[in-house]
């Protein structure tokens, strides 16, 4: 887990001086991995056991372990200034999540819920949308993918509590997807969350959360920008693989007490 999905992870927990903290952190990344605790308490005008509460509500041992976590996401941003190391040192990433992950309380929650429904918007939320329903239906499990924002809204009022929402944001941070997912919260409706691996809003108020490195390519060539879509692939198809193993295991558990 680095320190983005952290924050995500015990979003909850944290006060208004957490919050300063935090957002210090975000602003000066570089410098904080530097800086002694005294220091970091004076630049966000805060005490010295404020920090060290901060970390710990991060599930961190202390201030030395939160700055271990900084310098190590720092050097990961310096390293691969080449595209092709970039991709596929994102592709490594995304195996290494997924596979060491567990995953026991999603594949519980798509067994348990009566209706599950994938929610996302732009070309590379619908291909994962796509990806999802067309893989898990091998399984027998049914993905309802939601197409517009006026069928989301007329779906979201008509669900309840034994529904499931996949809600699908690289940024985590689109107010239309925001807003449903609050609204989902209200209802005590479970939500699994698909983001960038990063400090996001929709991370903080989902219930589950799968993450992808995105990578955003460029090239002087015709000023081509082109995002790497591969990692959320990846994801995809390890969750499913998981998901099966998870069934096959508790299968012979079930045969094992007849």
């Amino acid at each position: 887990m680095n320190f983005d999905e952290l924050v995500n992870k015990y979003y909850s927990l944290l006060n208004q001086n957490d919050l300063v903290i935090l957002r210090y952190i975000k602003d000066n990344r570089k410098e904080c991995e530097n800086l002694s605790i005294n220091e970091l308490a004076l630049k966000c005008n805060v005490s010295r056991t404020t920090i060290l509460r901060f970390a710990k509500k991060l599930s961190l041992k202390g201030y030395s372990e939160l700055k271990l976590y900084l310098k190590l996401q720092n050097k990961k941003t310096k390293e691969n200034i080449y595209n092709i190391n970039l991709v596929c040192n994102a592709y490594q990433e995304a195996i290494s999540y997924i596979k060491e992950k567990d995953c026991n309380d999603i594949f519980k929650c798509i067994d348990n819920a009566k209706n599950i429904y994938l929610i996302g918007f732009g070309m590379v939320q619908s291909s994962i949308k796509k990806e999802l329903k067309r893989i898990f239906m091998v399984s027998g499990k049914v993905f309802y993918d939601v197409s517009g924002y006026n069928e989301a809204e007329k779906i979201i009022n008509l669900a309840n509590s034994d529904d499931l929402f996949i809600l699908i944001s690289v940024s985590g941070e689109n107010e239309f997807i925001l807003k449903c997912a609050k609204y989902l919260n209200i209802k005590n409706i479970r939500i699994i969350s698909i983001t960038e691996l990063k400090e996001n809003s929709l991370a903080h108020i989902s219930n589950y959360n799968l993450y992808i490195s995105s990578v955003l390519l460029s090239s002087s060539l015709n000023n081509i920008t082109y995002n790497s879509v591969v990692s959320y692939f990846i994801l995809i198809e390890i969750l499913f693989l998981k998901y099966i193993d998870y069934k096959n295991v508790n299968k012979r558990c079930d045969d094992g007490y007849r």
